[in-house]
């Protein structure tokens, strides 16, 4: 038996303490060094633009849905920022939204909180700590004073269930990949304001957009400012996940600064869905072990997964870093029972029913339409319509032509040319 204090316990410390030394002169912290165009870094970017410290000393975070205390969690579902007087938060999707305010001073606080990315239909929870501004049309903005007690908290909570806002039917507009060709953006969005009214007329609900990446082409600075400014005159809010060509700065996370998270999921009028940062060819390991809570549909009729590269490797799969990520991924939701896979990254309309993965069948929709040049001849330009009834997800396509171009009367895969409601 070896004695406290012998030399071989000296030995054996000095060994430890060398080698503790040695790893700590050799790693570093995930990230401390950021790199941005890896997916790790930008999880952890999407996790510190979900809170804020505020200049008043009121800290905000956004929050799950269902969460209760303030300090004790937070949920990467929005961006928080400070710009001069004002805290500007944008929820990251259209579906239920929480945000926690805490003030630990001895002294109540009142701040102006501009609220966006929330349709124009949801409600929030009455709380007679809040004072809303009157909403202007259909603006998806709202200006609320917030007052906070002394050492206390208040929510901000809403959505359309608030306002009991769902019908039986319903719909999303699904595409991806605008790149180079913001200008042809902005007429598909002017076309998503007439499939809202569209939609109203016909007793549905135009729920919001889902964009499977590629917002930008080089991933800039302005570009994100330009695609920004675009959302603002939106009539509804929009869901959005990086894709390849929104990551290429090493910098700076400019995606996540503009609009959050690109790892997240929400429910929404009887849909679960799941966003996804595939930006990189893949998806970080941290994620990768919150798969089945991302996926889980809980109480949902329907389950979609957005992300920005195609997963199935069979006929779609391109531009994955780890092609087993793409697979465990798709496993994954397949388990948990999804039913619509939707993608980007290839600049075209695809339809694949019937894929077989993992014991079972899922599907899947390309929907790279939103702009970006499609090579020699006419581009097929606008979004797929995705209806929501019955237990059933109906596609269609609508098309949005360049200036001079001549509509398709079909498309080039499975999924028909829309009605015009």
């Amino acid at each position: 038996m070896m004695r406290a204090g012998s030399p071989g316990t000296l030995l054996h410390a000095g060994l430890a303490l060398g080698l503790a030394s040695s790893l700590m002169g050799c790693t570093e912290t995930e990230c401390a060094t950021p790199d941005y165009t890896r997916a790790e870094c930008r999880v952890l970017a999407e996790n510190g633009f979900a809170r804020l410290l505020s200049s008043s000393g009121v800290e905000l975070r956004f929050q799950a849905p269902g969460a209760t205390d303030p300090s004790a969690s937070y949920s990467a579902e929005g961006i928080v920022v400070e710009r001069g007087a004002a805290i500007h938060a944008r929820v990251a999707h259209m579906g239920e939204f929480a945000l926690s305010l805490r003030n630990p001073a001895n002294q109540a606080r009142t701040l102006e909180l501009e609220l966006s990315n929330v349709h124009p239909l949801a409600t929030l929870e009455d709380n007679p700590q809040i004072i809303q501004q009157p909403l202007v049309g259909t603006s998806t903005t709202r200006q609320l004073l917030v007052t906070v007690p002394a050492r206390g908290e208040t929510w901000v909570r809403g959505g359309l269930s608030h306002a009991s806002a769902c019908p039986p039917v319903f719909r999303l507009a699904v595409l991806a990949d605008i790149q180079t060709n913001p200008t042809q953006f902005a007429r598909i969005i002017e076309r998503i304001h007439k499939e809202a009214g569209l939609a109203q007329a016909a007793g549905e609900l135009l729920a919001g957009v889902v964009v499977a990446g590629d917002l930008t082409e080089s991933s800039t600075e302005d570009e994100f400012g330009v695609f920004q400014g675009l959302l603002e005159s939106s009539a509804v809010p929009f869901a959005l996940t990086p894709g390849n060509h929104d990551v290429y700065d090493s910098h700076m996370p400019f995606y996540n600064q503009n609009f959050g998270p690109g790892n997240y999921a929400f429910d929404v009028c009887g849909a679960h869905i799941a966003m996804l940062d595939t930006g990189s060819g893949a998806i970080a390991e941290s994620v990768v072990g919150r798969l089945p809570e991302l996926f889980d549909p809980g109480d949902s009729k329907y389950s979609l997964t957005v992300m920005h590269h195609p997963p199935h490797p069979g006929l779609t799969g391109g531009g994955w870093s780890r092609e087993d990520l793409a697979m465990i991924t798709l496993g994954e939701f397949v388990h948990q029972g999804g039913d619509l896979v939707i993608a980007g990254h290839a600049h075209m309309l695809r339809e694949f029913t019937d894929l077989s993965v993992a014991g079972g069948t899922v599907r899947e929709i390309i929907a790279g339409t939103a702009g970006a040049w499609q090579g020699a001849g006419q581009p097929i330009y606008g979004y797929v319509r995705l209806t929501f009834a019955a237990g059933e997800i109906d596609a269609c396509f609508v098309e949005v032509p360049p200036p001079g171009g001549v509509p398709h009367v079909e498309t080039p895969t499975s999924i028909p040319v829309c009605d015009e409601a």
